[in-house]
């Protein structure tokens, strides 16, 4: 009820009374004002960040914009920072991510699969084995059609056993496979169906973390451009 209320709140803050207010009330989100708030981008999801309780509000956003020294105020440099420490956070949480696929992917190849190889493997052995006991006995006895027939057989299980015991790799391929996405970090299916990966790509928590991202690149090349600027300015003054 709480959530809900705090969300009620939060979508009601485009039609909060401002003329009281201005851009640098401290109820007032820094972040909003920049830009966007990040706790909107992923509501609902593994992502979710809680609900933001400042106000989000256009109309002081656009004075906020409309300053003309920004530079007076820090909101653009805290706004960059939380987010390179959003990705940082979501950076640990894919590296993690892939360890845990390693250990499964191992784990599943010695439990489920090599009892499975194994088994058959004993199996053509001794099914080997026996057909070449019949083989000496065809021959020894003269029925030689019989004993050719035989040892292409033999020759044919011999060639099933080699490739059991040299393309482990080969018999996995046909399981499921995970992997985790590197913008979102959220687990995929390998070769999963374009719809589903399709979803997930158009998804909140990937939309959110992918607007993080491009936002944080936005922010560095002006920063680049800025002090690129700055140097030649200087360089003028000297």
């Amino acid at each position: 009820m709480d959530y809900q209320k705090a969300m009620l709140e939060e979508l009601m803050s485009q039609y909060v009374d401002v003329d009281n207010k201005d851009f640098w009330d401290d109820s007032v989100c820094k972040h909003y004002l920049v830009a966007f708030c990040p706790s909107q981008l992923f509501t609902n999801t593994k992502s979710d960040l809680g609900v933001c309780d400042k106000i989000h509000n256009d109309r002081l956003r656009d004075r906020y914009q409309k300053v003309a020294d920004k530079s007076k105020y820090p909101y653009e440099d805290e706004f960059f920072d939380y987010l390179n420490k959003l990705i940082v956070d979501l950076t640990r949480k894919i590296r993690n991510g892939i360890g845990r696929l390693n250990i499964q992917s191992e784990d599943k190849l010695a439990d489920s699969r090599k009892e499975e190889r194994e088994e058959k493997m004993v199996l053509l052995d001794v099914k080997i084995k026996e057909l070449l006991q019949k083989v000496e006995e065809a021959g020894e006895e003269g029925r030689v059609q019989e004993a050719t027939d035989l040892q292409n057989e033999v020759e044919k299980l011999q060639e099933e056993l080699k490739q059991l015991q040299e393309n482990t790799d080969t018999l996995n391929k046909s399981e499921k496979r995970m992997e985790v996405c590197d913008v979102c970090g959220a687990f995929l299916v390998t070769n999963d169906s374009s719809d589903r990966l399709e979803a997930h790509y158009q998804g909140k928590q990937h939309q959110g973390y992918l607007k993080i991202r491009d936002t944080i690149e936005q922010m560095r090349v002006c920063i680049s451009t800025y002090i690129h600027i700055y140097m030649i300015y200087s360089s003028h003054l000297l």
